[in-house]
């Protein structure tokens, strides 16, 4: 029985086979790319029926199917772009010619994403929160560097040269960051301080910012432990593209005329030229841009030059920009890129106003904890990406980055950073579509500055990373990742540094610390979840290991400024910790306006966090006074709170609007706020003896929003941040003359300050712009309407009222 059953069956299979055989093939096959850039698209979807025929393979797009004659249904899809189907009628061995071109979706849930994994993903499916960016909030809002437009994405906050996402660090001028900024995914942080020099970032030429919220230390190393902002520059379309925008900026009076320094003769103004150039010439494509801007501050610095003159000048920032993309396809499998930034600037550093003399107004100064100085900052980016015969991807990029800073005042640095990575991604489909995105990666950075003792730093890094993704019953999303981290700093035999108060040595200033040389190596893991339980509606979770090491700067910068003295910490270690999410994402639409509203519970916890603050050791040397500095580890901290996000775009009748608010509630505190010495700096160091770490705000509302009909468009920009509770008490100053020395009065201005604006901040923006003709648009702004005084860093007083006309041609 068994052998008659054995042998039906293959009956039954050649049979089916002969019919198979029997039937009459024919060929399709063609071009897949871009409607708009006529850019070729590799890897499209494509079915016959039912029936999953094949992908788009190579760079040039092409696809090609052998189907059986007679008429079929041959639907093309990839992710960010809408479905198109297409009837065609094959004939027997012969070859149909059929070349698609897809027009880009228009669902934000399908916006196509790259920096959670490296592969291409719809906002919708991915496992952590991420907030995309458009240039149009660039542009609309005149913002000139990218840090302005961050402070519009609900969780993300500016401070300083400094981001900060989700409260995950607090404020220290010029040290190191935790979230890390790249552009085409590579790093653009100075590497021996760890902080991005913001003129670097080409507004001109940005087709989107991708903000990932969390951490991210398995996919991108060190600098990622709270989150990545990953800015992908724009390239040709099919037309060739030139934009040119004029921008000039006047400010008014402050609210409180006592704060006015300036007169109708020397009035604080910016005004600034972008250009961006983008074409295609055959294989070759070329994407030019340059900025020029010139500021004469709101913010005036005196200086002493001698001991009979004083100096005063207003704060500055200039500076003159290139950037040169270039990409060549050298065939349907490689591809050659070079890209490079030149950038020349100059700028003073207002870090607060001066905290006691009445003769200063709030937007006046004494203190120049930078002098000025001029710097010149240079990368070449060149890479190659080679697709091999099953469709592999492998990608190798480099980066040399040049940096002078030849600052005054003995703060000088110089610094070389070699980068190097190697990528591959693939996707398996005989294992349902499982993706794979992994590399290894080595940089190196030689850094040499007169405040680190005209030192010579090595530090050296080397990572292997993997990242796994897969989607399960068409609706399930994971994410694994993992990464394993080697750092090696290499350091002179010792350093030397002097504690003085009121720019004079102290006696046992002189401090002498022998130093070696250290290795430290560490994995860190990540994974995630995302489930589309309807239409438009998907519910994620995450957990994520973060790693930072410490920066050349924090651990060893050494310098003096304003009787303050900011020493080195050799003995500065490492901050690890982790952070979950819970999140739901939903889409909606009303007619022909859509979007989608976000909402995600977070929790983040770090060990031995590294912030800025008074040395109560080295402060012991200052007779008890905190004016010696140092980035240290302030031990074990949690922060938790609630993130929701809400972004629409499209038509309401005969207007289109644009949306993007949010709101962030944070709780950032100690874990162990008990500990006696916890307690202790709390007491001495801190302006709140809650349990909340300093420069947080717990409450944080946002707001943009513009109307546009029949070419005219108007837009407000809203923004509240609750009070900052907890700050240095030497900054704010208080009723114990040994934390504010020096003054008969106990009090200073930031403290006053700070007694009077003890409500949080609100600042209101409006513009409104004109589409004069097809290629010219005309833009008013006034920023801060309300003429409010209000302060982001404590100290640092924000613009008042101010005044700004654009235009933007294109062509």
């Amino acid at each position: 029985m068994r052998i008659f059953t054995c042998f039906i069956f293959l009956l039954f299979v050649s049979t089916l086979n002969s019919s198979v055989f029997a039937q009459k093939m024919g060929t399709i096959t063609g071009i897949i790319a871009d409607s708009l850039s006529a850019e070729s698209l590799l890897g499209v979807h494509v079915r016959a029926g039912t029936v999953a025929a094949g992908t788009s393979d190579y760079i040039d797009g092409k696809y090609t199917l052998e189907l059986p004659e007679g008429e079929h249904a041959l639907q093309f899809s990839y992710l960010g772009y809408a479905t198109k189907t297409k009837m065609v009628t094959i004939e027997a061995n012969k070859i149909l010619v059929l070349n698609i071109d897809l027009c880009e979706e228009a669902t934000l849930l399908e916006t196509a994403t790259v920096t959670t994994s490296k592969f291409a993903k719809s906002l919708g499916e991915v496992t952590v929160s991420l907030s995309v960016i458009s240039p149009d909030l660039i542009a609309n809002t005149n913002a000139s560097a990218v840090n302005e437009v961050l402070d519009k994405v609900p969780g993300v906050n500016t401070m300083g040269d400094q981001v900060t996402i989700r409260g995950g660090s607090g404020f220290a001028q010029g040290t190191g960051s935790r979230v890390l900024i790249l552009m085409d995914d590579l790093p653009v942080m100075q590497a021996d301080a760890g902080l991005p020099n913001w003129g670097d970032l080409p507004t001109e030429n940005i087709a989107q910012m991708e903000v990932l919220k969390g951490a991210a230390s398995a996919l991108y190393g060190s600098s990622a432990m709270n989150g990545v902002i990953n800015i992908r520059t724009a390239y040709p379309l099919k037309k060739p593209l030139t934009k040119v925008s004029l921008f000039g900026t006047l400010y008014g009076d402050p609210a409180d005329q006592k704060n006015k320094w300036w007169t109708a003769k020397n009035m604080p103004f910016e005004a600034g030229l972008q250009l961006a150039h983008r074409r295609k010439v055959g294989k070759f494509d070329l994407v030019l841009g340059s900025s020029l801007a010139y500021t004469q501050h709101y913010m005036r610095i005196f200086k002493q030059v001698d001991p009979n003159t004083i100096d005063s000048l207003p704060g500055y920032n200039n500076r003159a920009r290139i950037t040169l993309n270039t990409r060549y396809r050298h065939s349907e499998n490689l591809i050659f890129t070079l890209n490079t930034n030149i950038n020349l600037g100059s700028q003073s550093v207002f870090l607060f106003h001066n905290r006691i003399d009445p003769n200063l107004g709030l937007y006046e100064t004494d203190f120049d904890p930078a002098p000025r100085g001029k710097n010149f900052r240079m990368t070449i980016d060149p890479s190659v990406t080679y697709y091999d015969k099953t469709s592999n991807r492998h990608r190798f990029q480099f980066r040399y980055f040049y940096i002078d800073n030849n600052n005054e005042g003995g703060q000088s640095n110089r610094s070389n950073t070699l980068y190097g990575e190697y990528q591959f991604q693939r996707k398996f489909e005989q294992l349902d579509g499982l993706e794979v995105a992994a590399g290894i990666v080595a940089s190196s950075v030689m850094s040499t500055s007169e405040v680190y003792g005209n030192q010579s730093y090595t530090h050296n890094n080397f990572a292997a990373y993997l990242q796994l993704d897969k989607k399960l019953f068409k609706r399930l999303n994971l994410s694994f990742g993992a990464r394993y981290e080697v750092n090696t700093t290499s350091y002179p035999d010792s350093i030397h540094y002097t504690i003085t108060f009121n720019g004079l040595p102290l006696p046992n200033g002189e401090q002498h610390i022998a130093l070696t040389d250290t290795i430290e190596h560490r994995p860190v893991f990540r994974a995630g979840a995302s489930y589309q339980i309807g239409q438009a509606t998907f519910v994620r979770a995450s957990w994520g290991q973060g790693y930072r090491f410490p920066t050349v700067l924090e651990k060893f910068i050494s310098t003096t400024a304003g009787g303050i003295t900011v020493a080195p910490n050799p003995s500065l270690v490492s901050e690890t910790g982790w952070s979950a999410e819970i999140g739901i994402k939903q889409g909606f639409k009303i007619g022909k306006w859509q979007g989608f509203l976000d909402v995600a519970g977070f929790w983040s916890e770090y060990d031995n966090m590294m912030e800025f603050q008074a040395s109560r050791e080295l402060s012991r040397i200052s007779y008890g006074i905190p004016v010696t500095f140092q980035v240290q580890n302030i031990g074990s901290t949690r922060i938790t709170g609630l993130d929701v996000s809400l972004t629409g775009e499209g038509n309401l009748g005969d207007f289109k609007i644009a949306l993007l608010a949010g709101y962030t509630l944070l709780n950032p505190q100690y874990k162990d706020f008990q500990d006696s010495i916890v307690q202790a700096d709390i007491k001495e160091y801190s302006t709140s003896e809650e349990n909340i770490l300093k420069y947080r705000n717990r409450h944080t509302i946002k707001f943009d929003g513009q109307v546009t009909y029949k070419g005219i468009s108007a837009g407000v920009t809203l923004q509240y941040l609750s009070f900052m509770e907890a700050i240095d008490k030497f900054l704010a100053g208080s009723n114990d003359p040994v934390t504010n020395p020096g003054t008969g009065n106990p009090y200073t201005k930031i403290y006053y300050f700070r007694e009077k604006h003890n409500k949080g901040s609100l600042v209101l923006n409006a513009r409104v712009a004109y589409q004069i003709a097809k290629f010219v648009k005309v833009s008013f702004l006034m920023n801060n309407v309300l003429n409010n005084e209000y302060a982001i860093q404590p100290g640092k007083l924000e613009a008042p009222r101010n005044f700004s006309l654009r235009a933007d041609f294109s062509f």
